[in-house]
């Protein structure tokens, strides 16, 4: 704004120095040489006009040189002209009122650019916070609107991974559950965090599938020191809502339900055995098997409508 404000100054005061120029005497009288030298040609050239317009009579001359020295005449009358104007403006002293309005455009100016100087610690956007910018929003001499958003800083130092979570799954957790963080960018497996907070409000969010879901977004600290993480990135985050040691697992496909119990098809003697068993903990894979089966009996995956109780079948070893 400042510069702007100083090259209005440069054109204004051009104007004024140039108002407030003294005559220049060697113009004036270059310029009355000139008008003399016009007024000469201009007398040949309504001689010759004339001579033109007798020998057109008498078809001595076509109308096109007619014409030719009709136009070279008032060429001459209208340079006469200009050169008359330009020795009227030379001679002629500039109006005071002019000048003074220079004047009052280069004090106003003035007055402009010391006020924002004056100013200049109002313009002057500070942290509130030590840390590193993570994102601009803004090129520099951009022009700054009230609310606009300019940038983000963030403590690297000090950095939570943020998830939204379905709000059906968030009363399977609590604050201090334990987290699992993984990240194929970012070379990331297995890293132990914990959730810090879970924000009270729901929001709405489109799903990849373009459905809107109600979900609320958690915050989750990360436990290990020295882990790489960098804002902007997609992380994996599996947080812990129970955890049994020592126990049996079976595939989730293996699984199913018949008459509000859960079944498995276990294989005993190249035979489906069709088995009741107590279900535990379960995930998105893998389900934990509390009775009915024992460590390292075979069952069938995935069983369709052609499996039956005693129904003959091969195992791949």
């Amino acid at each position: 704004m400042i510069e702007e404000i100083d090259a209005q100054r440069l054109s204004v005061l051009a104007q004024y120095n140039e108002a407030k120029k003294p005559v220049d005497n060697e113009v004036i009288e270059k310029l009355n040489i000139e008008i003399r030298n016009i007024e000469q040609r201009i007398q040949a050239a309504e001689k010759e006009l004339n001579d033109k317009e007798v020998l057109l009579e008498a078809g001595a001359v076509s109308r096109d040189e007619y014409d030719l020295a009709l136009r070279n005449l008032d060429f001459e009358k209208g340079n006469l002209e200009k050169a008359r104007l330009d020795l009227d403006q030379y001679q002629k002293p500039v109006s005071s009122n002019i000048l003074a309005q220079y004047e009052a455009q280069l004090k106003q100016l003035d007055i402009q650019k010391q006020g924002l100087m004056d100013s200049s610690k109002d313009f002057t956007i500070s942290s509130s916070i030590d840390g590193t910018i993570l994102f601009k929003n803004l090129d520099e001499g951009s022009y700054l609107q009230p609310g606009m958003h300019i940038l983000e800083i963030g403590n690297t130092d000090e950095m939570y991974i943020e998830a939204d979570i379905l709000v059906g799954d968030i009363v399977k957790f609590e604050e201090g559950s334990e987290v699992v963080i993984s990240s194929d960018d970012l070379a990331l497996a297995n890293i132990k965090g914990q959730v810090e907070k879970i924000h009270p409000r729901a929001f709405s969010k489109i799903s990849d599938l373009g459905i809107e879901q109600k979900r609320i977004k958690v915050e989750i600290g990360i436990d290990e020191i020295g882990v790489a993480i960098k804002p902007g990135y997609e992380l994996d985050v599996k947080i812990i809502t129970d955890k049994s040691e020592n126990t049996l697992i079976v595939p989730e496909k293996a699984v199913f339900d018949m008459a509000g119990k859960d079944y498995v098809f276990k294989v005993v003697n190249e035979k489906a055995l069709l088995t009741e068993v107590e279900t535990g903990i379960e995930s998105q894979k893998q389900i934990e098997i509390l009775k009915g089966l024992g460590e390292g009996e075979v069952v069938i995956l995935s069983p369709d409508n052609d499996i039956e109780d005693g129904i003959k079948v091969k195992t791949n070893k």
